[in-house]
């Protein structure tokens, strides 16, 4: 019984790690209606100019991995088009992002993020 236990869940999480390096669109879970709060302008541009789009990172002069952040436009296409945005912010994927950080960000700037994905992406 232990044996197939292990088995199953090394099966699931080699099946979570394949799909997370899907480049496929994502589909965003647009639940939020009204919520002028969780927006790009009021709360996400803040988390991601300080822990993604600067130098060496991406920044639209750098564009680590071709991804870039420092606007809305682009972070909004990124949240978008890359399979793992919001995985690789949380380490439920990789790469790790931050990259190089001893640990991920605060939960409650990636709660941030997740409810700007919830609001639409509103910005």
């Amino acid at each position: 019984m232990k044996k197939l236990f292990v088995l199953l869940t090394a099966s699931a999480a080699l099946a979570a790690s394949i799909g997370s390096c899907s480049k496929n669109k994502t589909d965003i879970p647009c639940t939020a209606t009204a919520d002028t709060v969780n927006t790009y302008n009021k709360t996400v541009k803040s988390i991601l100019d300080a822990h993604c789009a600067f130098g060496g990172c991406h920044d639209a002069a750098t564009a680590a991995s071709g991804i870039v952040l420092d606007s809305y436009a682009a972070a909004k296409d990124a949240a978008t088009n890359q399979s793992n945005f919001f995985c690789v912010i949380d380490w439920t994927c990789g790469p790790r992002m931050p990259q190089g950080a001893a640990q991920p960000l605060p939960d409650s700037l990636i709660n941030l993020i997740k409810l700007w994905r919830d609001n639409c992406l509103a910005q």
